[in-house]
């Protein structure tokens, strides 16, 4: 199952367009102010699965695509992140950075809106004291 991202619990487990439209008309008629429409969330750009691998040369030193697609930055910023991954031991070609520098810059760039990161609840008696 999907957590939601952009609240608490799973996607399945969410009110219907028609109760979320019933409780936005309500909250209007008691609250005096905003919109009978509930808002919906913003996109979030999705990869196909599989679309944001390393290649095998650097599968053991690099992290997950979750973690670069978590980032909003320009293109400079994206350079020196390239660039310091490289110094920290990336193996990637001038040509493999530049590829990668120009990918992120393209798909997470300052624009986007912010992710909102939604924490699933710790199984029960996994944290002492609890």
């Amino acid at each position: 199952r999907r957590m939601k991202h952009w609240g608490w619990g799973y996607e399945d487990e969410q009110p219907s367009q028609e109760d979320q439209r019933g409780l936005a008309e309500l909250m209007c008629q008691r609250l005096g102010f905003g919109s009978p429409e509930p808002e919906q969330p913003a996109p979030l750009p999705r990869l196909p699965p599989g679309s944001l691998k390393p290649p095998a040369a650097l599968a053991e030193i690099c992290h997950t695509g979750d973690y670069v697609t978590q980032q909003r930055l320009t293109q400079g910023q994206w350079q020196k992140t390239v660039d310091k991954m490289r110094k920290f031991g990336s193996p990637a070609t001038d040509e493999e950075a530049k590829a990668m520098t120009a990918y992120f810059a393209r798909y997470w760039t300052p624009d986007l809106p912010p992710l909102r990161v939604v924490r699933a609840p710790a199984p029960p008696g996994s944290v002492p004291g609890k």
